[in-house]
């Protein structure tokens, strides 16, 4: 779901980078002010205490969405208007951005549905457990029960981050499961995918060593040492490196595609739906992944200064995206219709002889090796702690990581091509994670926690079913489709 997609998304994953670089932009207090900084906020929650001088504001968090929206898989996007056609990618992408603002809204309620003390996570004892939530605070007798059975449930284990922590209290360890596999396969796949990016920006340099295993196994171990570097902080220096490589990209990509046709793309006839389900398909797993802010949208919210804004904030940040992928994808699409159709990513536009196009293609190549790592770290990571291995264990650690960057370069040899891996990875890991588990849990979270009225929890329960029925339909059938394809672009 995608920073490059470290550097955005992400994830991810993909949102780590962004997140240390709010820092940057966090305000400091003075004076009097440092008072009011370490007072509890109203909902008891320790995570907003700091929030009044520390966090994001409402424009820096919606720029900090758009950035992580800005990442590789925007390379895939004129393949997506290819696919989707001119009005079914417009009216698609405003439709793709209301349901990961509706979705993401599942997530917060799902966070609102936990008890403060729950949120907070330092409930030291069982007593202090039990005590968090007075009996007079929600409604029945039968209700009471419910919140004392979620109230007494087991913490999640140490590192759980607050989306698998919706998971564990909404669906208990299963729910945990279900969240951490699923992230690990699309961490592994998003791992793949910067192979084949790389193997593709390579193919198409005019500067080769003559083998194209030799071509991808040079970059590969750059990625394999920096991740068993014991601390890969620095690599989100290169966040910024990785926006300028993709703003560089297009621009050249629209001088050319100007050089070559002028604006005759403009006036030409061009498809404005698409062709058959397998391609509105395709489109969507692109669009999606894109998009993907649902699972990191909790921590946007605890990142901001006034947290009650993060709605206003992913209005902004949504609408920025939008005009923005409408720009990359149908613009730029219209703007080469008559000479090039985009079956892969948008850098294959570029001529193979271009001393430009060559570094734009080497920048792109460096930018995704420094950046992959910090997918690898924390699959490596999880991996480990599937594997019992501690963090003392170090050579047990590189171990893992050396092999996992071994076996995904070796996957990516015999992978379809990016804008592929893109979709499918858009079609059913990012659409599980953002569109059918936030309706899922929040139904599950309401049922046990009924803290409205039953008119409104009847209304809002019936919006998060038909929520989570298209979610099911829509992830099963777009990830059939775009498996199907994967199959047959191997062929």
């Amino acid at each position: 779901m995608v920073a490059i997609i470290a550097a955005e998304q992400q994830p991810l994953v993909k949102l780590e980078l962004d997140r240390r670089a709010q820092g940057e932009d966090e305000i400091s207090c003075t004076g009097g002010e440092e008072e009011s900084c370490n007072a509890e906020s109203d909902d008891g929650s320790a995570i907003n205490r700091n929030n009044k001088c520390h966090g994001s504001s409402v424009v820096q968090t919606a720029l900090n969405m758009t950035k992580m929206c800005m990442g590789t898989g925007t390379l895939a996007l004129p393949f997506a208007a290819e696919k989707g056609g001119l009005i079914f990618n417009v009216v698609g992408l405003a439709l793709i951005a209301v349901w990961n603002y509706y979705c993401a809204h599942c997530v917060l309620r799902c966070w609102d549905c936990l008890h403060p003390r729950i949120k907070r996570g330092d409930l030291d004892s069982d007593i202090e457990r039990s005590s968090a939530r007075q009996p007079q605070d929600y409604g029945t007798v039968e209700d009471q029960e419910r919140l004392k059975q979620l109230d007494n449930r087991k913490p999640p284990p140490v590192g759980t981050t607050s989306y698998a922590s919706v998971a564990w209290y909404a669906a208990g360890p299963a729910g945990l499961l279900v969240v951490d596999l699923l992230m690990l396969l699309l961490m592994v796949m998003l791992i793949i995918a910067y192979e084949v990016a790389m193997i593709s920006f390579i193919d198409d340099m005019p500067i080769t060593t003559g083998s194209r295993k030799i071509d991808i196994i040079i970059p590969s171990v750059i990625v394999a040492l920096l991740s068993c570097s014991p601390d890969v902080s620095f690599l989100s220096k290169f966040s910024i490196i990785g926006l300028l490589a993709l703003a560089l990209s297009f621009i050249v990509i629209v001088w050319q595609g100007l050089v070559e046709n002028g604006l005759a793309g403009f006036q030409s006839t061009m498809n404005l739906w698409p062709k058959n389900l397998t391609d509105a398909s395709s489109w969507f797993g692109v669009v999606v992944f894109g998009y993907g802010i649902v699972p990191f949208i909790l921590n946007f919210h605890e990142s901001m200064k006034t947290p009650k804004h993060i709605g206003l904030a992913m209005k902004m940040g949504l609408i920025l995206v939008f005009f923005g992928y409408i720009i990359i994808s149908s613009g730029v699409r219209m703007l080469f219709s008559p000479s090039h159709s985009f079956d892969g990513d948008v850098l294959q536009a570029l001529p193979t002889n271009s001393w430009l196009a060559l570094i734009v293609r080497l920048l792109m190549t460096f930018v995704v090796a420094m950046t992959a790592p910090l997918i690898v770290v924390p699959c490596g990571e999880m991996v480990e702690g599937k594997l019992g291995i501690g963090v003392g264990e170090v050579r047990k650690r590189i171990a893992v990581r050396v092999l996992l960057c071994v076996s995904c370069t070796g996957l990516a040899e015999y992978a379809p091509g990016f804008v592929h891996i893109v979709s499918f990875i858009g079609c059913f890991c990012v659409s599980i994670v953002g569109f059918v588990l936030p309706p899922l849990f929040c139904i599950q979270l309401t049922y046990n926690t009924r803290k409205e009225s039953m008119a409104k929890m009847d209304f809002i329960s019936c919006c998060d079913v038909g929520a989570l029925a298209i979610g099911i339909i829509s992830t099963a059938l777009t990830s059939t489709m775009t498996f199907g394809e994967m199959r047959r672009s191997q062929q």
